[in-house]
């Protein structure tokens, strides 16, 4: 059987994961801190519906995050394990010699 992916592969694009997953974070927070601070200044009935939108489209986000997250660890753990499989069949290829 050929597998034709690499686990460096894999790492990285875990990595990519994470490093997306914070970057997502800071916007999150980021829109969270912004829309709290339009209080002081956006006085009428709609700041309310908006502060409701921009919580649920934040709460979306988080989702996204977390996902990313776990797709992040489990990547992670298939690299390793790919990794700890193709030392074993080289082990074997080469006692076979």
């Amino acid at each position: 059987m050929d597998i034709s992916v690499k686990p460096a592969e894999i790492n990285s694009f875990s990595q990519n994961l994470r490093q997306w997953a914070q970057s997502m974070k800071m916007t999150q927070n980021q829109i969270v801190q912004r829309t709290r601070s339009l209080q002081s200044e956006w006085k009428d009935p709609q700041y309310a519906m908006f502060v409701e939108t921009t919580q649920n489209h934040a709460n979306m986000l988080k989702s996204s995050i977390d996902q990313f997250e776990k797709m992040s660890q489990q990547l992670a753990l298939m690299a390793r394990e790919l990794e700890q499989t193709q030392r074993m069949m080289k082990q074997r290829i080469d006692k076979m010699r």
